[in-house]
């Protein structure tokens, strides 16, 4: 009786998950298996969405299978931008609806635990974000403002 006791105060108490806070922070699913993490606001800065082609390229030789999962909180237009690149790379994408992370947007992940220190965007890719964009020409003098200063 003992088992169906349990069982029946699992069941009457909702889902059973093991982690459930790492879980929700990492969209559903362990910090173990995570390859890379993208947060919110990293996920929406335009370098980012031209490099993303280029970030799942990285990912092409890992560890199959590889799972992308994007928080529905972004734009439309995001979600469905890297939803597309992912399959494009054969990955298996999902954009999640229900309340999830308030901290990541993306989630580049496998089914087994790979445990890597680096999983954010600047620690797995340094270059991505650097202030290496080219500078703003200089504004040219007009006629005017060279002859009165």
């Amino acid at each position: 009786m003992t088992n169906l006791e349990n069982r029946l105060d699992r069941a009457s108490s909702g889902e059973y998950r093991l982690n459930p806070d790492e879980q929700k922070l990492y969209l559903n699913t362990f910090r173990e298996r995570i390859f890379l993490a993208i947060t919110f606001d990293d996920a929406k800065i335009p370098l980012v969405k031209t490099s993303f082609n280029q970030i799942l390229s990285h990912f092409d030789m890992a560890d199959q299978p590889i799972f992308v999962k994007i928080c529905g909180d972004l734009p439309d237009d995001l979600t469905g931008y890297y939803l597309k690149l992912a399959v494009d790379h054969h990955f298996e994408g999902q954009i999640l609806t229900e309340p999830a992370s308030d901290r990541y947007g993306i989630v580049i992940h496998t089914d087994h635990a790979i445990n890597l220190d680096k999983i954010e965007l600047l620690d797995v890719f340094p270059d991505l974000l650097s202030s290496d964009a080219p500078a703003q020409p200089t504004k040219k003098k007009s006629f005017f403002s060279k002859l009165f200063g």
